[in-house]
């Protein structure tokens, strides 16, 4: 009995507390900016044990004028036609499933989270009757038109699955001439101008990134040679340009003096020797070149 006591106690001091200084006890945060001039005043919006009802929200926002007129019923100076048209599709639902209008502490506003799903199926299919300022101008974008969903999800808009032997056919290009949509993409460097049209020679189309580059064309990497291609290529704007000096001699001068004690003269391209740090390789590889310049 006693603990009933102390329960019904407690429970009317913070009845009391949260009737008197509601603002201290329940509000979340401050209101967004357009809400501002309410604040303190939480029965403009709230209902006591039901909440936020939409009645309320639409006493100020109807949803006819959402988007075209403000709350004083004044018409907008720059009217959003697709607001206007997202809530007319929009008027059976409850607001706060979708909005609230305060801002936890030390956060932003929490702005509209939108769920696709609340919308009539034929909008949800209709993605341009919102989004066609968002359609990159791009000849991939050109071609595809209204048809959003065969690449993009509601949840998710640049998370996307792209099949590049559907759209290719359609006048994209041919597989090969990645640059028909990829041009801008190409990074600014000689490697990349010296690749012309052959990126399939690195990357693939269902995963752009990594690249699958052949290094051991050139040079192969071991225990003693990790890939880490900062090491070697220091110059981002022509990565056919390397050095070797960061870990052997230290300097050009430090090469010239190790090979001229060895008889060799022409040591500028070193991978022409050194495939990897196998030293009789190198030794062979020398032996080769010099029969071959005879």
């Amino acid at each position: 009995m006693k603990q009933f006591y102390i329960f019904s106690l407690v429970f009317s001091l913070l009845l009391v507390a949260v009737i008197l200084w509601p603002g201290l006890l329940i509000n979340p945060g401050s209101l967004s900016e357009g809400h501002k001039k309410l604040d303190g005043g939480c029965l403009s919006c709230h209902t006591p044990l039901f909440g936020t009802p939409s009645a309320k929200c639409i006493a100020c926002h109807t949803s006819d004028e959402i988007g075209l007129s403000g709350a004083a019923g004044g018409i907008l100076a720059e009217p959003d036609s697709v607001t206007a048209l997202l809530h007319r599709e929009l008027a059976a639902l409850e607001c706060i499933a979708c909005h609230t209008e305060h801002a936890l502490p030390g956060k932003g506003p929490l702005l509209a989270s939108m769920d696709h799903g609340f919308l009539a199926s034929e909008l949800q299919k209709n993605c341009t009757a919102c989004h066609e300022p968002d359609i990159p101008d791009d000849l991939l974008h050109k071609e595809a038109g209204s048809g959003c969903g065969e690449c993009h999800d509601t949840k998710r808009w640049e998370s996307v699955e792209f099949d590049h032997d559907k759209w290719l056919p359609t006048g994209l290009g041919s597989a090969g001439n990645c640059v028909g949509c990829h041009k801008p993409d190409r990074p600014d460097d000689m490697l990349h101008k010296e690749a012309k049209n052959a990126c399939s020679d690195c990357h693939s189309a269902t995963a752009w990134e990594p690249a699958e580059f052949d290094h051991e064309q050139w040079f192969r990497f071991d225990r003693s040679h990790p890939a880490e291609c900062s090491t070697c290529h220091d110059n981002p704007r022509d990565y056919r340009q390397y050095a070797c000096y960061g870990c052997h001699e230290h300097s050009r001068h430090g090469v010239a003096a190790e090979h001229r004690e060895e008889g060799i003269k022409e040591f500028s391209n070193c991978v022409e020797c050194h495939r990897s740090s196998d030293e009789d390789e190198a030794e062979r590889l020398w032996r080769e070149k010099r029969k071959g310049e005879r």
